[in-house]
C-alpha cells in the first residue's frame, strides 16, 4: 500500500519523532586536533611560541570541559578564541560547529562547518566531519534538500560510512523518497545489524509507508532491551499509535510520560493516523 503524501504534515511528523537516530549518532567520532601535528612552527620554537601553545592548549581544555558540562555559551567563546589563532585548525572549527549545534545555533554552525570543509589542506577525515555537521544542521532546520546535498558530498568521500548512509536516508525520507531511504538503512543493517540509528530510522520510515508490522518488529526488541532509551520507547509508541493500537501506545507512553502528556500524544497519534489515510 502506498501513501499519498500530504507532505508537509508527514514531514513535520517525521521531525517530531526523533527521526534522527542519525542526528544522535553523528559526530560521535569527531576528529580533534590532539592527534594532529602542529604546523607552521619553526624547528626551534621561541619561548613566546611555546608559551602561546601552552596557553592555547589550556583554553582548548576549558572549551571542551565547558561543552561537556553543558555550558555552551562559554565553550563557544573559548573555541572561537582558539580558532582565531593562526594557523587555522579545521578540526577545531568542526568542534566549534558541533558546539554551536548543541547550542541550537544552526546558522552559525553552518558557516563554521563550511569554513572547515573548505579549508586548504584539511584532511579527508576533517572534511567528512564538517560535511556530516552540515548534513545534521540542515536536517535540524528542516531543509532536507540541503541536507541531501551535503550527504551526497560526504558519500563521495566515505560511501560506506554508516553515519553518512543513515543521514542520507533521513534526508530522503523527509523528501518523501521513502523507498530510497529504506534501501539506505537496510544497506547499513546488512553489515551492522544492531546499528541503533539505522534500525530506529528504518522502523519510522516503514511506519510512514504503512508497513506497521515490520516497523513494530524492528522496534520491539530495541524497546525491551536493557539499554532502551525513552526515545526508542516513545518511537515505538508512535508506531503503535499510527497503526491504530492505542492500548499498546498508551502502555509504552506511560513508562516515560505523565498521564496528561500521554493523553495528548494519543490524540496526536489518532490525528496523524487519520490524516495519513
Amino acid at each position: 500500500m502506498t501513501v499519498s503524501d500530504p507532505s508537509n504534515r508527514w514531514r513535520a511528523l517525521r521531525l517530531a519523532c526523533c527521526l534522527g537516530g542519525a542526528l544522535a549518532s553523528a559526530h560521535c567520532s569527531t576528529v580533534t586536533s590532539d592527534s594532529r601535528a602542529a604546523t607552521g612552527l619553526h624547528a626551534s620554537p621561541t619561548a613566546a611560541q611555546e608559551a602561546g601553545k601552552i596557553q592555547s592548549a589550556s583554553v582548548l581544555r576549558l572549551a571542551r570541559a565547558s561543552r561537556a558540562n553543558g555550558d555552551f555559551a562559554s565553550a563557544i567563546n573559548l573555541y572561537r578564541s582558539v580558532c582565531a589563532l593562526p594557523p587555522a585548525d579545521p578540526a577545531l572549527l568542526v568542534e566549534l560547529g558541533d558546539t554551536l549545534v548543541d547550542a541550537e545555533s544552526m546558522d552559525d554552525a553552518i558557516g563554521v562547518y563550511q569554513k572547515a570543509q573548505q579549508s586548504t589542506g584539511a584532511p579527508l577525515a576533517v572534511r567528512l566531519e564538517a560535511l556530516l555537521g552540515l548534513q545534521q544542521a540542515y536536517l535540524t532546520l528542516g531543509e532536507p534538500d540541503q541536507a541531501l546535498h551535503y550527504a551526497d558530498q560526504a558519500a563521495a568521500l566515505a560511501p560506506t560510512d554508516h553515519r553518512v548512509m543513515v543521514g542520507r536516508g533521513v534526508a530522503l525520507d523527509l523528501l518523501g523518497r521513502h523507498a530510497e531511504a529504506q534501501r539506505a538503512y537496510r544497506a547499513v543493517l546488512a553489515t551492522a545489524p544492531r546499528d541503533i540509528a539505522a534500525r530506529n530510522d528504518l522502523a519510522l520510515s516503514l511506519a510512514l509507508t504503512l508497513h506497521y508490522d515490520e516497523a513494530v518488529e524492528i522496534m520491539t526488541s530495541m524497546a525491551h532491551s536493557s539499554n532502551a532509551t525513552a526515545r526508542i520507547r516513545q518511537n515505538l509508541a508512535l508506531i503503535y499509535g499510527l497503526a491504530g493500537d492505542a492500548s499498546h501506545a498508551a502502555t509504552l507512553s506511560r513508562i516515560d510520560l505523565d498521564a496528561a502528556t500521554t493523553d495528548g500524544n494519543l490524540r496526536f497519534f489518532e490525528f496523524a493516523r487519520n490524516a495519513g489515510n
